[in-house]
C-alpha cells in the first residue's frame, strides 16, 4: 500500500540512513568563503554554462549543493564537477537526492544545505518537489539560504518554476495555452501556490519555462489573469518572468538582471506586467482581456549584453510589446522572432 504523507502522518517505513542521500566530489571538508546573493533562472534544455559561471563567481569558490529528486551516478557527478571547475573555482559539489518526505526531514539534509555557498535546483516535476519538500526541514533550510544567508541560488525548468513567490504547481497535467485561454479555470490550471519558496526580488512574480518551445505565452498570461482576479497579488505588482530553453535570467542583489544565452541561439527571456484587470475571467468561458499585458523581450547572449531592472521593470536592450486577449485569442505571437 502506498504511504500518503502529510504534516500529521507517520511514515510506515523507518527514517532512512543518511548514507546514499549525498554524494560529494571534490574537497569533503567545509569551507566558508564570502559569497554574494544572486539568482539564476534557467529555462530548461541545455546546461547554461554562462549561468553556472555567474553563480560560481558569486559563491567565492565554496561548496556547491545540487538539489534533485533524481538519482545520478558517481561518474556523472565527477563529470559535473570537472565541467564546473572549467568555469570557476569550486571547492566541492554535493548531489543531494531528496525523493521522499522522510529524507527531506533529515537533520543531515538540513545541515548539508546550511553549509552551502551555492545551491542549484534540478529540473524535473515541480508538483513532485512541492509534495515531497513543502513543510520539511529541507524546505525551511532552502528558504533560509534565500532570505538569511543569501547565497547564490539557481534552478532550471521545474527548479526555476519553484523559485518565484507565486509558483504553478499543477494538481494534474500541466495546462496548455489553448486550455487556459479557452477556460482560465480549466482543471489543469489548478493551482498557483504562494510561499513554497520565496525571495524578495521575486515577490508577486510567477516564473514559466520552456516558453517558446512549448507555446506557453497564452498560459502565462492566464496565470497573471488568475493571480489578479483571485487577489494573489496587486494589479500593479503582478508579474511574470519566462525563459526559453537556452536562456537564463541572472539577478543580483540590487534587482538588476542580465540575460544569458549561448552563441548562435535565438532564445529569449520575457518580462511581463499587467496593464489592466481582466474584463472576463470566469469558469467555463474564454479569457477576455482587451488591455492585457506588456512584455519586454530580451535575447540571451553569451556576454549578457541585454539587461533588465526588476525594480523599475524596464529593459535595457530588447523590445517592448503589448499583448491582448480577445475572446481567448492572443493579439500577438510574442514568441516568434522579431
Amino acid at each position: 500500500m502506498a504511504t500518503v504523507f502529510c504534516s500529521q502522518t507517520v511514515p510506515e517505513e523507518p527514517l532512512p540512513e543518511p548514507e546514499g542521500l549525498f554524494h560529494t566530489v571534490g574537497n569533503p571538508g567545509d569551507v566558508s568563503p564570502a559569497c554574494a546573493f544572486g539568482m539564476a533562472l534557467v529555462g530548461g534544455g541545455r546546461r547554461c554554462k554562462e549561468a553556472y559561471r555567474w553563480l560560481i563567481e558569486r559563491s567565492g569558490g565554496g561548496d556547491f549543493v545540487f538539489l534533485t529528486a533524481s538519482a545520478y551516478s558517481d561518474e556523472e557527478d565527477e563529470e559535473f564537477l570537472a565541467d564546473m571547475r572549467q568555469l570557476g573555482a569550486v571547492d566541492s559539489i554535493t548531489t543531494l537526492t531528496v525523493d521522499s518526505r522522510a529524507k527531506a526531514d533529515l537533520l543531515e539534509v538540513e545541515e548539508t544545505l546550511q553549509r552551502a555557498e551555492l545551491l542549484f535546483i534540478d529540473g524535473g516535476d515541480q508538483t513532485e518537489y512541492f509534495n515531497l519538500w513543502n513543510g520539511t526541514r529541507m524546505q525551511r533550510a532552502v528558504q533560509a539560504l534565500l532570505r538569511a544567508k543569501k547565497i547564490p541560488v539557481g534552478g532550471t525548468s521545474a527548479g526555476m518554476a519553484v523559485l518565484s513567490e507565486l509558483a504553478y504547481i499543477p494538481l494534474r497535467a500541466g495546462v496548455t495555452s489553448d486550455q487556459a485561454l479557452a477556460d482560465p479555470f480549466h482543471a489543469n490550471m489548478e493551482s498557483i501556490k504562494k510561499d513554497f519558496l520565496s525571495v524578495e526580488c521575486l515577490t508577486n512574480v510567477i516564473n514559466d519555462t520552456h516558453w517558446s518551445e512549448r507555446n506557453r505565452c497564452g498560459r502565462t498570461i492566464v496565470f497573471l489573469a488568475r493571480i489578479v482576479s483571485d487577489g494573489l497579488a496587486p494589479l500593479s505588482q503582478a508579474r511574470a518572468i519566462a525563459c526559453d530553453e537556452g536562456t537564463a535570467v541572472c539577478i543580483d542583489g540590487n534587482d538588476q538582471a542580465v540575460v544569458f544565452g549561448g552563441a548562435g541561439t535565438a532564445d529569449y527571456a520575457f518580462f511581463i506586467s499587467c496593464r489592466s484587470k481582466p474584463e472576463r475571467c470566469v469558469p467555463g468561458r474564454s479569457l477576455h482581456w482587451p488591455a492585457a499585458v506588456s512584455v519586454w523581450k530580451l535575447q540571451g547572449t553569451d556576454a549578457g549584453l541585454n539587461s533588465f531592472d526588476l525594480g523599475d521593470w524596464l529593459g535595457r536592450g530588447g523590445t517592448r510589446h503589448d499583448v491582448n486577449v480577445l475572446n481567448g485569442v492572443l493579439s500577438l505571437d510574442i514568441q516568434a522572432p522579431d
